[in-house]
C-alpha cells in the first residue's frame, strides 16, 4: 500500500517542513456551526496538544484540516480525527447513524482523498454509547483496527457499511464514494466491484474511540485533572495557573479552527498536490492551523510570584568550568566582587536549567532562541559601553552594569519551558561568556593569558 511521503527535501528548512498530507486542501464540511460544539471539538483537540508536552512522538497538530483535526507523528504516520458529541437524551449510535451523523462516510472520503495511504490512520471520537445488539455499532467498533477483537462476519459488516455509504452519497457530495442508482430498499443497492474490499481496508485503519470519552459537561475537568496537571508535575513547572493556561490553550485552538472566508472546493489540490508546493497562500493557511509543542508551552500562564534564584530546599551547586569567564571579566577590569557574583549567577543558571528543562526535543530550540537574544543584548551592551568609555580605556565594568539593567525576562521575546528571573538570565549570559561567545574586552587568547 502506498504511503504519503514524509521525506524532508534537503534544500528545505526542516523547521518549515509541512507534511505532504497538509499540502492537500480539504473540501467543505457543512457541520453544525455552534459555539458549544466547536468548544467541545477544541477541547478534544486540546488532548492531543497537551500530549505533546510529555510525549516526543507527536510532531504537530493541524486543526480543521480534512477532519476536525489531524495529528502528525514523527515516524511519518498521520491520524485524522473526527469529533462527534452526542447529547445524553439521544438514542445509542447504530451503524447507520455512525456512517452518516457519526461522520464515518466523511472519514472514508478524507482517507480516499489521501490516496488511502498506508501511513494514514483514522479515528472517530464520540462520547455517545454504541448499540450493543447483534451486528450493530459496538460490534463494528470491535472489528476496526489492525488487531480487531472480532474477526467473524467482517464481510457482512463491510457490505452493510458499503451500502450505507452508497446511500449517503445520493444526498452528500462525497467525490470518493461511488455514485450508484437509487433504490427503495437498502438490500437492493448495487455495490460496485471492489468496494467492499476497500471498506475492509478502511476499517483496518479506523479506531472508534467511545469508551470513557467525557461529554461537554465534564471534558474541561477531565483534561485539567488527567492531562494538564500531570504534565505540569512531570515538567516540574512552578507557579502555573493551570485553569488560565487551559482556557488560553483552548482559545488558541479555536483561533486555529476559524475559517478564513470562502474555502471553496479545492479537490484540484488533492488531485495534483505538487501544485500546493508553489501555493504560498495555501501554506500560510496551514501554518495558521498548526500547533507544535512550543505553541502549547507559549500558552502557559504563570501567577505573579517572585521566582527564587535557587529552588527552595535545594542546595546551590557550583557549575563546572568558569575559568574563561573569570579571566575575561578580570581582563575587562570588572571588580573582584562582581566577578565572584558572576560565578554565583552562572551556577544559578546551571541549576535552574538542569532541574526545570522539560527533557523534550523542543528544549534545544527554546535554549537556542534565548541564547540568541542574550547574545544580542550582550553585543549591544558592549557597543554602548565602548562608546561611553574613553578610547583605549577598559569598558568591562560598564558593560557588566548595562547587562544588569537590560537582561530581564520582560525584555526577552523568547521563552523557556519554566519561569526565570533576571539573575538566571545574567547567569546564562555569563555561561555564554565562559563558552567564549563574547568578551568583556578586546578579544585575547585565553592560553596566552594563562602563560602570563
Amino acid at each position: 500500500m502506498a504511503a504519503v511521503d514524509v521525506t524532508v527535501d534537503a534544500a528545505d528548512d526542516a523547521d518549515d517542513f509541512v507534511h505532504p498530507l497538509f499540502r492537500q486542501a480539504p473540501g467543505e464540511d457543512a457541520g453544525t456551526d455552534t459555539s458549544r460544539l466547536y468548544r467541545y471539538q477544541a477541547e478534544v483537540a486540546a488532548q492531543a496538544c497537551l500530549a505533546m508536552l510529555t510525549r516526543d512522538d507527536i510532531e504537530y497538530v493541524v486543526c480543521e484540516w480534512h477532519e476536525d483535526f489531524a495529528i502528525a507523528f514523527k515516524d511519518g504516520a498521520v491520524e485524522l480525527v473526527s469529533v462527534k458529541h452526542r447529547q445524553y437524551h439521544r438514542p445509542l449510535w447504530n451503524v447507520g447513524d455512525l456512517c452518516k451523523d457519526g461522520g464515518l462516510a466523511h472519514l472514508f472520503n478524507s482517507w480516499r482523498a489521501c490516496g488511502s495511504a498506508g501511513n494514514v490512520r483514522l479515528r472517530l471520537t464520540t462520547n455517545g454509547a454504541l448499540n450493543t445488539s447483534k451486528g450493530n455499532a459496538a460490534v463494528l467498533a470491535k472489528m476496526c483496527g489492525s488487531d480487531p477483537e472480532i474477526t467473524a462476519d467482517v464481510d457482512a459488516m463491510a457490505t452493510t457499511v458499503a451500502r450505507y455509504f452508497l446511500k449517503i452519497r445520493w444526498k452528500q457530495p462525497y467525490p470518493h464514494i461511488p455514485v450508484v442508482a437509487e433504490t427503495k430498499a437498502m438490500a437492493e443497492i448495487a455495490i460496485p466491484d471492489g468496494f467492499v474490499a476497500t471498506i475492509k481496508r478502511f476499517l483496518a485503519v479506523l479506531h472508534i474511540d467511545y469508551k470513557s470519552v467525557p461529554s461537554s459537561r465534564f471534558i474541561t475537568d477531565h483534561n485539567l485533572q488527567q492531562l494538564l496537571r500531570p504534565a505540569i508535575l512531570a515538567l516540574e513547572l512552578e507557579h502555573v495557573d493551570d485553569e488560565a493556561t487551559y482556557r488560553k490553550l483552548v482559545e488558541r485552538i479555536e483561533q486555529a479552527n476559524r475559517g478564513e472566508g470562502e474555502r471553496g472546493q479545492l479537490a484540484e489540490y488533492i488531485a495534483t498536490p505538487s501544485r500546493v508546493l508553489r501555493n504560498v497562500q495555501m501554506q500560510q493557511r496551514i501554518a495558521r492551523r498548526t500547533l507544535y509543542a512550543h505553541t502549547v508551552r507559549e500558552q502557559f500562564v504563570y501567577r505573579e510570584l517572585t521566582v527564587p534564584t535557587f529552588a527552595p530546599g535545594r542546595l546551590p551547586m557550583i557549575a563546572p568550568g568558569g575559568m574563561n569567564l573569570r579571566k575575561k571579566l578580570m581582563h575587562g577590569h570588572v571588580p573582584d566582587d562582581e566577578v565572584a557574583h558572576a560565578e554565583t549567577l552562572r551556577s544559578a543558571w546551571y541549576v535552574a536549567w538542569a532541574q526545570h528543562r522539560s527533557g523534550l526535543p523542543g528544549d534545544s530550540s527554546d535554549l537556542a532562541n534565548m541564547r540568541l537574544e542574550v547574545l544580542d543584548t550582550a553585543f549591544d551592551c558592549r557597543a554602548d559601553a565602548q562608546s561611553e568609555t574613553a578610547e583605549g580605556k577598559p569598558y568591562g565594568a560598564r558593560m557588566n552594569r548595562l547587562l544588569r539593567q537590560r537582561l530581564t525576562p520582560e525584555a526577552m521575546s523568547a521563552i523557556l519551558p519554566f519561569k526565570i528571573n533576571d539573575k538566571h538570565l545574567r547567569g546564562l549570559a555569563y555561561q555564554l561568556c565562559d563558552d567564549c561567545d563574547y568578551y568583556f574586552s578586546d578579544r585575547f587568547t585565553i592560553s596566552d593569558e594563562e602563560a602570563s
